[in-house]
């Protein structure tokens, strides 16, 4: 029993150092801690063991010409290789070269435009568009398709259009 007295009077007498310290504290002081204290038993109460499941937000598809720069059209086109191109680029396109998938030897493989933004349609994944300058947009709608797309490395900046070759004047001298 005597141990049982011992314990209680060190906690009394440690109970009353602590309010002789609490006291002793300036006024803004008592507050300060006395608001930290409410705090912490807030939140220690109001805590919750279950995991907060972050909230889920649908977005619709959006219309891609909202996202189209001034002086820049969007040109749809039909790629042979479409089916490849969807398992390669991400979910708004790529960089690509655009070649002509012709049937014909002379006219099959010719290089239209290089390194042109291929953008994919958000309402039709299937689909794909190239962002093009609007000067240069006739170019590529002089040649029927289907094209092919080639990937290129996104980092590389510039966008060209594949010039045509004029035929050469070839002049033989023979004797």
């Amino acid at each position: 029993m005597k141990i049982l007295n011992t314990e209680i009077t060190d906690f009394n007498s440690l109970k009353m150092l602590f309010v002789n310290k609490f006291t002793a504290l300036k006024f803004d002081h008592r507050l300060l801690l006395l608001g930290f204290v409410i705090l912490g038993a807030m939140a220690f109460f109001n805590r919750s063991d279950e995991p907060v499941e972050a909230p889920v937000l649908e977005s619709k598809p959006q219309s891609v010409d909202t996202f189209i720069p001034r002086g820049h059209v969007l040109i749809p086109l039909e790629l042979a290789n479409s089916e490849a191109l969807s398992s390669i680029i991400g979910d708004m396109g790529g960089v690509v070269d655009l070649y002509l998938a012709s049937e014909e030897k002379k006219i099959g493989g010719l290089l239209v435009a290089s390194r042109v933004k291929l953008v994919r349609a958000p309402l039709n994944p299937d689909q794909f568009a190239v962002l093009v300058k609007e000067s240069d947009g006739g170019k590529i709608l002089q040649r029927n398709g289907p094209f092919i797309a080639v990937v290129q490395n996104p980092e590389a900046r510039g966008a060209n259009l594949a010039r045509e070759n004029k035929s050469s004047v070839r002049i033989e001298y023979s004797n």
